[in-house]
């Protein structure tokens, strides 16, 4: 008896392990199984993806702990995709400081976390932890983490309007994710590249990449990324003022929302027709698309996106002359717009408000806003200055010189509409003043404030902002005021014009941020060379102009000579081992005995000069004598 019992309790006992094995195996096909189910739904029906998703038991933990993690980590993407980043805090949040589980699974979850904070406005936070997670993922060895890290923090630093340190961060994550062959991430990165083209005014340039991004979603059948790429694609074709090919691409957008059920999405791009209609002189058709995106708003907890819709609305009903109804629709939108980083949104708001005021001859509530719009006017004025000034690192497949020249004449032309801008402000003060006696002192300070801004303005648009010397308006301005009064005094002038040699080549070899600092080095050491009343400009993308006023040829060739060899005993070594760097330089003068001078035709032999020069080696300076 006792063998037989024996036997009894090792069959038990086997039958008990193997149903454990079974019903563990069970659950990690049933697991992986709704996981990839869900995953398969994440882009067209995020809903239906995060039902399948809660299916999945919880208290089975501990058998499939990497299972139920992968699970946590998709539910955390989409909930931040859909907008509900509290949620996805919710299901990341357990995690952290899990040091059971592999570096590379912990640093997906954390990734997911910090996308997270930065989406429901802890942007601070978020950047700790990313920059954190990228300098892990580098001692770790965890190329995906290190790319997605990079990923995260260029979106983050092209909200906060840091758009030359958002553009290295996504082009390393760029070419992390193209040798890795992760084809769906380098889409993503591609989408965030064109967004940031957007945000700087690139427009074009913007839709060029969203088109390639548009062509992958469609293949991948990824419909909500096709809806929002159409939607930024709407958006960049009305700043260029193609308002129907806009409208087409934001009704496409609209009809796969709709298909979807996505109400935020839908009501966010019945508010951009809405504003389109407006910019499109519209109002009616304006007013009854923003009609359907408030029902749906006011019932969110969306106080941006409610302020923006407001704002519309009041627009568009003082387009159709109620001006009432504009104007309490411009208040709700004051009353939403507490975000600090609004500053646009507070300026539209009080310049709208002003011009209703004025209309109706309410001089005084018209002032009252105008100072309003002034007080962001100036804030926005700096805010693009600063961005201006970050613009001239911004360096993505721009390796030929006329693509360098063309962001610069995009440079010049965006200042001066601010200083447009400026003189509009003017006007509206001046008009102020007449109709507004009793607020005399007032005005006078806030005129004398305006003059000052608009003299910054200027100093800005004369200004070449990666080297800070004057640009090529200014030199040539310079230029030609120098060689009348040397004709008036009978005295000669002189011009150089030098160029970096081979600086193409710098630029492939070390790359750009190299090549942008060989620039400023270059700059910095010519106006070392300069004596009283000498000018320094940059007329080009590696080009600079020397005006010498009062100054003989060969004094002039000698300022040339000792700037070319200055640069070419620098030491360049700190950027990059082996960089050397040399300049070609061609110098002409206007002689007191030629009366017909001119600083085209004097240009124009310097010019041939260090052409000459170019032709026989480069690194030297040639002279040459108005014709």
């Amino acid at each position: 008896m006792s063998d037989e019992s024996g036997s009894m309790h090792v069959l038990a006992a086997g039958c008990i392990i193997l149903g454990l094995l079974f019903s563990s195996s069970v659950f990690a096909t049933s697991t992986t199984s709704l996981i990839d189910e869900a995953k398969s739904l994440a882009g067209t029906d995020p809903r239906k993806a995060l039902h399948l998703l809660s299916l999945i038991e919880n208290s089975a933990a501990k058998n499939e702990p990497l299972l139920l993690a992968e699970k946590d980590l998709l539910k955390c993407e989409i909930l931040v995709d859909n907008d509900d980043p509290k949620e996805a805090l919710k299901s990341t949040s357990p995690y952290l400081g899990h040091a059971s589980l592999p570096p590379d699974v912990l640093m997906n979850l954390e990734l997911c976390h910090f996308s997270a904070l930065e989406a429901s406005g802890q942007a601070t936070k978020a950047m700790e932890g990313l920059t954190y997670l990228l300098e892990k993922s580098r001692q770790l060895h965890l190329p995906a983490q290190q790319g997605k890290a990079h990923l995260n923090m260029g979106q983050l630093l092209s909200y906060q309007n840091q758009f030359s340190e958002s553009l290295k961060h996504l082009l390393q994550a760029k070419e992390i994710f193209k040798k890795l062959q992760d084809s769906n991430e380098e889409r993503i990165t591609l989408n965030s590249i064109a967004v940031l083209y957007g945000r700087m005014g690139e427009h074009e340039r913007a839709l060029e990449y969203f088109g390639e991004v548009l062509q992958k979603n469609r293949d991948l059948k990824k419909t909500r990324n096709v809806a929002v790429v159409l939607y930024n694609m709407g958006r960049r074709y009305e700043d260029l003022n193609q308002f129907e090919k806009s409208r087409e691409h934001f009704a496409e957008s609209l009809k796969i929302h709709r298909e979807l059920g996505n109400t935020k999405s839908i009501a966010v791009v019945e508010r951009a027709l809405g504003g389109l209609y407006n910019s499109m002189n519209q109002p009616l058709k304006a007013l009854e698309h923003l009609k359907t995106a408030v029902t749906t708003l006011e019932g969110m907890n969306l106080p941006k996106s409610l302020g923006q819709l407001y704002f519309e609305l009041g627009r568009t009903y003082a387009k159709l002359g109620d001006n009432k109804q504009a104007l309490l629709n411009l208040k709700k939108a004051h009353g939403l717009n507490s975000n600090p980083n609004s500053v646009q949104l507070a300026a539209d708001i009080f310049s709208e408000e002003s011009r209703i005021y004025q209309g109706s001859g309410q001089w005084k509530q018209a002032y009252t806003a105008l100072e309003g719009f002034k007080k962001y006017s100036d804030q926005m004025h700096l805010i693009r200055a600063d961005e201006q000034l970050r613009q001239l690192n911004f360096k993505f497949d721009l390796s030929k010189k006329e693509e360098a020249n063309r962001i610069l004449k995009a440079q010049n032309q965006s200042q001066e509409r601010q200083l447009k801008d400026a003189h509009r402000i003017q006007r509206l003060q001046l008009m102020s003043l007449s109709l507004v006696v009793l607020l005399l002192s007032v005005t006078a300070i806030f005129t004398i404030r305006q003059v000052r801004t608009a003299r910054r303005m200027r100093e800005l648009a004369m200004t070449d902002e990666l080297t800070r010397i004057p640009n090529r308006r200014h030199v040539l301005e310079y230029a030609q005021q120098s060689i009348s009064t040397c004709q008036r005094q009978g005295k000669s002038m002189s011009v150089v014009i030098f160029d970096i040699d081979h600086f193409k080549r710098i630029n492939d070899t070390f790359g750009h941020a190299v090549g942008d600092e060989v620039i400023k080095r270059v700059a910095e050491i010519g106006k070392m060379a300069l004596r009283k009343g000498d000018m320094i400009g940059r007329i080009g993308g590696e080009e600079f102009l020397l005006i010498l006023p009062f100054t003989e040829p060969l004094p002039a060739k000698e300022v040339a000579e000792r700037l070319r060899r200055e640069i070419s005993l620098y030491d360049f070594t700190d950027l990059a081992p082996n960089l050397t760097v040399t300049v070609s330089a061609g110098v002409s003068c206007y002689t007191a005995t030629d009366k017909q001078g001119h600083i085209d035709s004097l240009i124009q032999q310097a010019d041939e000069a260090l052409y000459s020069v170019k032709q026989n080696g480069r690194n030297g300076v040639s002279l040459r004598l108005v014709s």
